[in-house]
């Protein structure tokens, strides 16, 4: 029997035997005890509310809610690994990819102003720790989200896997030259890029350019050339936000993530559209397969499934009368979009067509 308060630890005040035992020495610590057991329930209803409310056989996902996919005015709730599946079965139910609405939930302890995605996702290849520190505190009071790795390798599949908005490129790197994971990065994303690096000769500059940096940068510098440098590469390299691709049988919306082939609307999932989307804003060339799997789903996806997503999309093209045969593979490079009617426009095209 309980003889001290379970709140204070003061002894119970004595009273007859009947009834229920007491708890609490007095009603200040009833009531204690009582707004104790409400903000409990509160924190456990809030703990519930930020889970992922996929549910798979009647268990409910274990991990934290991180986006909301909305739909019809519906709000689904979902962690990252649990994406991808709520997207795939709201498309199998019959609502258009393109109407699905995702967004990130909003932390808490997170400072609302600025957002750090209002001005973009910066990727800070750099192993010297204080200038990574001086940098990132720099681009984050300025607005930008700023994700940080110390060597090449890293940083490329960084790169490949986040699709950041810029890359801060050093070249003095510990496992290789950042030269060289510029050329590999080339290869297969047209990422924007600018090089700051202590090397300053006149064919250091050139080289890196001709790599293919969109900028160059000689440390030391000031932080506000650098945001302004930033500035002019990402407004060169974004997209006009009413771009739209129109051959007269297929329309594009980039902004608005809409298809429609032959006047009926085009229901993909987000990795075909984004399949589809990577070819025809180059119709008629080939792009290679693995700048395609970078843009569709990261380094991770193999060729194999690549052509089963290709597959797919010529099957619903196709489905509409454009023919399966828009899409076309080029023989050891990838894929290209063909518009409707047209021709490929090099004699020897045929020897890379399969």
């Amino acid at each position: 029997m309980t003889t001290s308060c379970t709140v204070c630890g003061e002894p119970l005040p004595g009273g007859p035997e009947t009834g229920r035992p007491r708890k609490f020495c007095s009603d200040r610590c009833r009531s204690k005890a009582h707004r104790d057991r409400e903000r409990e329930a509160e924190r456990a209803r809030e703990r519930l509310a930020r889970r992922c409310e996929i549910e798979v056989a009647g268990n409910r996902c274990a991990r934290g809610a991180v986006f909301v996919l909305a739909v019809d005015g519906r709000e689904l709730k979902v962690c990252p690994a649990c994406r991808e599946l709520a997207l795939s079965f709201l498309v199998g139910q019959g609502a258009a990819a393109t109407a699905v609405e995702t967004r990130r939930i909003a932390t808490p302890d997170r400072d609302p102003a600025p957002q750090p995605t209002e001005r973009g996702t910066v990727l800070l290849v750099e192993d010297d720790d204080s200038v990574a520190a001086a940098l990132g505190a720099a681009l984050r009071s300025r607005g930008y989200e700023v994700r940080r790795t110390h060597d090449g390798a890293t940083g490329l599949r960084e790169a490949l896997e986040r699709r950041p908005d810029l890359v801060l490129l050093d070249l003095g790197l510990p496992d290789t030259d950042g030269l060289v994971v510029l050329r590999k990065l080339r290869d297969v994303s047209d990422l924007p890029v600018i090089i700051t690096t202590a090397r300053g000769a006149d064919n250091d500059k050139i080289r890196g350019l001709d790599s293919g940096a969109d900028d160059y940068l000689v440390k030391p510098f000031h932080i506000e050339e650098l945001l302004a440098r930033m500035r002019t590469v990402l407004r060169h390299r974004a997209p006009r936000p009413d771009g739209v691709y129109d051959d007269g049988v297929l329309r594009v919306d980039f902004a608005l993530k809409q298809v429609r082939a032959a006047g009926s609307d085009l229901v993909l999932s987000p990795r075909e559209y984004r399949l589809l989307e990577f070819l025809v804003r180059k119709p008629g060339t080939a792009r290679p397969a693995a700048a395609i799997i970078a843009h569709v789903g990261g380094v991770a996806e193999s060729k194999r499934y690549l052509a089963v997503l290709v597959n797919r999309v010529r099957q619903k093209l196709g489905a509409e009368g454009l023919g399966r045969g828009v899409i076309v593979a080029a023989n050891g490079i990838g894929y290209y979009y063909r518009p409707p009617g047209r021709t490929i426009g090099y004699s020897h095209a045929a020897n890379l067509v399969n």
